[in-house]
C-alpha cells in the first residue's frame, strides 16, 4: 500500500470498532468517502453517520453503498461473514487494519504506545500534553479521550500518536520513532501460544524503532527486554530510558494524595519539575503520567507546559470512569480484561473512596479465560464483595471446559457471587453497594443506566 489518500471509497467491515471508527475519521478527514458494516448501532457508529459516513448493521451485500474500492476489516469479522465473501468474490481489494495503520503513519515521525495495559490512557495523555504544549500532531487512540470526546484528534500529519496493539501481530506493521513501552504481561496467547513467543513478538517491534530513536519502557522491564534487544538498539542509536514511580530515569518523588488529587515531583534526565497533579486516581494512572510527560519531554515539550497541562487531563471513556458520585456512593466503570487492570483498578478503588468494595467482572474472551484464570480469581479476591459474570465471547466460538466458573471455583473470597445472564443487575440493586465497580471489556457497561436510575 502506498497510502490510503488514493482511494475515493473505503468500506470499513466492523466500523464500529474502536480503532477501526478512529482510522474511518481519519479517512474522512482526507475527504475519503466512508461507509461500512458493525453487528449493531453504538454511540460511535451514531457520531460517525452524524460525521457522514454510511453504516448499515445486516451482514447483506445488497446494503453496501455504492462500489468501493478499499475494504478495511477487523479480525474479529468471522470467516463466514457473507459481506466477506462478496468482497473476496469481486476481488475488491481487502487489508486488515494493521496495514491500514500501518499505511497511515508511513514516512511520519510517530509515537507508538504498546503493553498489555495502559496504552489507552498513556497515549491519549501524551497527545493531550503534546495539544497543550503547541506540538501540533494526530492521534488515532483506542478510547474515547474526555478531551477530545473522540478516539481521534488532527492538526497535523507532522507527527503522529497511537497505538500498538500486540493482538495478532499487529504492532510488528508499525516502524515508529519513539516507543513506550508499559508493560508485557502474558495476554493474547491464543494467538502466540506461549508468553515467550509474546515476549518475542515484542523485542521484534522494539527493533523496528527508526535509527535515532526512543525506546522508554517501565522500569523492571529490562530482564523481558532482554540484553540483545538492547545492545541492537545502542547499535542503532536508540536512546533507551527507563521510567517508574520509585526508579529508571524518569521517576516521581514525594508523591502524595491531597483532597483526592495526586500530586508529586517528576524527576528527569535534565532535572526536576516541581508539583506536577493528576486528577485521575490511582497509582497507575501517576505511573501512565509519568511515562506521558517524559515521552512529551523527548519530543520537545517545556516541562513548565507539562505542569499546567496534566490537571486538566480528563481521562478516557471506561477507564476508571466515575459515572455516578454523591456524599456516599460512587460507580465508577473500568474497561480492566486482564488480572494485572484489575489489580490496579480495585486498589484505585480502595485508595480513592475506601471500603467496602463490591465489584462485577465480566471476562472477555474464552481464550484469556482458560490461559489467566488462576490471575483472574487472585485479583478478584481483593474485592469485598466480588461478583462474577458470563463470558463475553467477542470473537470467540465457546471452549469446552471453559466458563466464567473457571474463575470462580479458584477463588477464595467467601462472598463471592456468580451470576448467570443478566440477573447480577436485580442482585446489586438490591445489595445498594457504597463503592461499586463494574469491570470488563464486554458490554455489562450497557446496564449502568438502569443501575443509576434505580441505585441512585
Amino acid at each position: 500500500m502506498t497510502g490510503l489518500r488514493r482511494y475515493d471509497h473505503i468500506y470499513f467491515l466492523g466500523i464500529g470498532g474502536i480503532g477501526m471508527s478512529a482510522l474511518a475519521r481519519c479517512c474522512m478527514l482526507w475527504g475519503i468517502r466512508v461507509s461500512g458494516y458493525d453487528r449493531q448501532s453504538s454511540l460511535i457508529t451514531d457520531a460517525l453517520v452524524a460525521e457522514g459516513a454510511r453504516i448499515h448493521f445486516d451482514d447483506d451485500p445488497e446494503e453496501i453503498d455504492g462500489h468501493p474500492d478499499l475494504v478495511i476489516y477487523t479480525p474479529a469479522i468471522p470467516a463466514d461473514s457473507r459481506l466477506r465473501a462478496h468482497f473476496i468474490r469481486f476481488n475488491v481489494p481487502m487489508v486488515k487494519r494493521s496495514e491500514a495503520l500501518e499505511s497511515v503513519t508511513m514516512g511520519i515521525d510517530t509515537i507508538a504506545v504498546a503493553g498489555t495495559h495502559g496504552k489507552t490512557t498513556t497515549s491519549s495523555m501524551i497527545s493531550y500534553l503534546l495539544y497543550k504544549a503547541g506540538i501540533k500532531h494526530t492521534a488515532i487512540l483506542g478510547g474515547i479521550a474526555a478531551n477530545y470526546n473522540s478516539n481521534f484528534h488532527s492538526e497535523s500529519l507532522e507527527l503522529m500518536v497511537v497505538e500498538a496493539d500486540e493482538y495478532d501481530r499487529s504492532f510488528l506493521r508499525l516502524h515508529p520513532r519513539w516507543v513506550v513501552v508499559t508493560a508485557m504481561d502474558p495476554d493474547h496467547l491464543d494467538i502466540y501460544g506461549t508468553y515467550e513467543a509474546m515476549l518475542e513478538g515484542y523485542r521484534q517491534f522494539m527493533r523496528q524503532i527508526q535509527p535515532g530513536g526512543v525506546l522508554l519502557f517501565r522500569s523492571g522491564l529490562e530482564e523481558l527486554i532482554g540484553e540483545g534487544v538492547m545492545n541492537e538498539l545502542a547499535q542503532k542509536q536508540v536512546l533507551v530510558l527507563a521510567y517508574g514511580l520509585e526508579g529508571g530515569d524518569f521517576h516521581t518523588s514525594d508523591l502524595r494524595v491531597e483532597k483526592g488529587v495526586w500530586h508529586w515531583n517528576l524527576i528527569t534526565t535534565d532535572g526536576r519539575i516541581d508539583d506536577l497533579a493528576l486528577l485521575m486516581p490511582g497509582r497507575h494512572n501517576v505511573l501512565n503520567a509519568t511515562a506521558a510527560c517524559a515521552m512529551a519531554l523527548k519530543v520537545g515539550a517545556e516541562g513548565k507546559k507539562l505542569q499546567e497541562a496534566l490537571p486538566g487531563y480528563k481521562g478516557v471513556s471506561r477507564r476508571f470512569e466515575i459515572r455516578y458520585k454523591d456524599d456516599e456512593r460512587v460507580l465508577i466503570d473500568d474497561y480492566a480484561h486482564h488480572p494485572e487492570e484489575l489489580v490496579a483498578a480495585i486498589t484505585a478503588a480502595r485508595e480513592t473512596f475506601g471500603g467496602p468494595v463490591t465489584g462485577v467482572f465480566q471476562p472477555h474472551l474464552y481464550s484469556r479465560t482458560r490461559d489467566l484464570a488462576q490471575g483472574f480469581a487472585e485479583a478478584l479476591d481483593l474485592l469485598d464483595y466480588p461478583v462474577i459474570i458470563d463470558i463475553y465471547p467477542a470473537r470467540e466460538e465457546p471452549i469446552e471446559g471453559v466458563s466464567s466458573q473457571t474463575i470462580f471455583d479458584l477463588m477464595k473470597n467467601p462472598n463471592k457471587q456468580w451470576s448467570r445472564g443478566d440477573s447480577w443487575v436485580a442482585g446489586i440493586i438490591k445489595q445498594k453497594p457504597r463503592v461499586l465497580i463494574t469491570l470488563g471489556a464486554g458490554d455489562l457497561d450497557k446496564h449502568i443506566p438502569e443501575l443509576i436510575r434505580k441505585l441512585y
